[in-house]
């Protein structure tokens, strides 16, 4: 069942509409002022859909530190909540239950993102790390960040594998120290962890099925890096590649070193995240008059969050205009802050949001077809090399003015040449 968590006391989330506040109309007393009465509104629809909202438009509610505007958010196992100043936790039973142990095979295949590049040390300060899945950014504090599945976690990891605490993240005098404390282990850079390690800038930590990035100060003095560069070969010596220490450091070509793809159809509508973060601003181009948003990879907009269902919704273009259609998604797609059924009808450049995802919807002009034969000319153009002016061209040059230039032909000289031979041939042959 969920709950919210304050302190050491549990209240269970009923269905329909828990208030959240001092006085005695609040069904989840806070050691606050009575007089600010009801804060908050928890709606619980179905079994797991939770969503929270002010109850009135002066409260300030935090949601994970970011303040809740008039439009509800879906509550999610492990959020913080600050009501009142006060601090709370949503959990949910179902998230929390037992760990489920993984098999080696398993185990195996989890190896993840790596680092590329040579190992930077860091020191004991700016640690943060930032999610590969959501964006988001934890700060490492002085005294360290739990990873784990229990609500009470700084980091909070729903999944089966991951155990109630994981593992912990904390500055030491070497630096930053990952500690694993899981019965399916902690991974960087994809080797499993034994005990702890010590982390470098830019290493990938992997928690369950979730990768997140490592940062912090780079260490201004210090002793060499764990990998250690070759030495450099003498003048006589060819200089030859180094061999890795271990096949596994070996980061395979990243796609943004092909050359892009450019997609010769026309724009007809963008997305882009509002989200603070590093995905703030990315941008998806729509070029079909229907696409589908999800998590899964077969969408065409794939949003990697845990808000976001499989498949969410699906933008469509119709006559009268474009259409955002929910697809029976758990944590319900807004339209202007406000919650649709079924579909919505997006005028002009409305704010859009998927689960926990805001994105800002705006519709490009299509291009006319003597418009878009015209930029596909330039394009070809753009990329066509010049030509070298062809030899075999005589026609094409203009002949030279005045009078016919003069001289001896080729063939009488040769015709001259082999008169002369003859006679030198019949005088010999008169002599003799």
């Amino acid at each position: 069942m969920p709950v919210l968590q304050l302190n050491d006391q549990q209240f269970p989330l009923l269905a329909g509409t828990t208030r959240v506040g001092a006085g005695g109309e609040a069904d989840v007393p806070l050691p606050a002022d009575p007089g600010l009465g009801v804060l908050a509104l928890i709606d619980r629809t179905g079994a797991a859909s939770m969503t929270i909202r002010r109850a009135t438009p002066t409260a300030a509610i935090r949601l994970n530190g970011v303040l809740l505007g008039a439009e509800p958010s879906p509550l999610m196992h492990g959020d913080r909540l600050e009501i009142g100043g006060i601090e709370l936790r949503f959990a949910d039973d179902n998230k929390g239950g037992a760990t489920q142990f993984v098999s080696a095979g398993d185990i195996a295949a989890m190896a993840g993102a790596r680092r590329a590049g040579v190992a930077r040390a860091t020191a004991a300060s700016g640690g943060r790390l930032v999610s590969l899945v959501d964006g988001k950014e934890y700060t490492v504090p002085s005294g360290g960040l739990v990873f784990g599945r229990d609500a009470a976690s700084d980091v909070v990891v729903a999944q089966d594998e991951v155990s109630r605490r994981h593992a912990e993240i904390a500055p030491t005098e070497q630096g930053y120290v990952v500690r694993d404390m899981s019965a399916n282990g902690v991974f960087v850079n994809g080797d499993r962890v034994q005990g702890s390690h010590r982390l470098a800038r830019a290493d990938v930590v992997r928690i369950g099925g979730e990768e997140f990035r490592f940062y912090a100060d780079v260490l201004a003095a210090g002793p060499t890096p764990v990998v250690s560069l070759p030495a450099t070969p003498s003048p006589a010596e060819p200089p030859s590649m180094p061999k890795p220490t271990h096949p596994a450091m070996m980061s395979a070509p990243t796609p943004l070193a092909q050359p892009a793809y450019e997609d010769p159809r026309p724009v007809l509508a963008t997305l882009e995240i509002l989200n603070e973060g590093p995905t703030k601003g990315t941008r998806f181009s729509l070029r079909t008059p229907l696409a589908h948003v999800g998590r899964g990879e077969h969408n065409d907009v794939r949003l990697n969050d845990e808000s976001i269902s499989e498949t969410h919704a699906k933008l469509q273009r119709r006559e009268d205009g474009w259409y955002v259609v929910d697809m029976g998604s758990t944590n319900g797609t807004y339209v202007g802050g406000t919650r649709i059924k079924g579909e919505r009808r997006l005028d002009g450049a409305p704010d859009v949001r998927f689960g926990g995802m805001k994105m800002r919807f705006g519709v490009t002009s299509a291009p006319s077809s003597a418009e878009g034969e015209a930029k596909g000319t330039r394009a070809i153009a753009s990329v066509e090399r010049p030509r070298k002016p062809a030899a075999s061209a005589p026609a094409a040059v203009p002949a030279p003015s005045g009078p016919a230039k003069t001289g001896v032909p080729v063939v009488a000289w040769v015709i001259l040449a082999v008169i002369i031979a003859a006679a030198a041939f019949f005088m010999l042959q008169a002599r003799a």
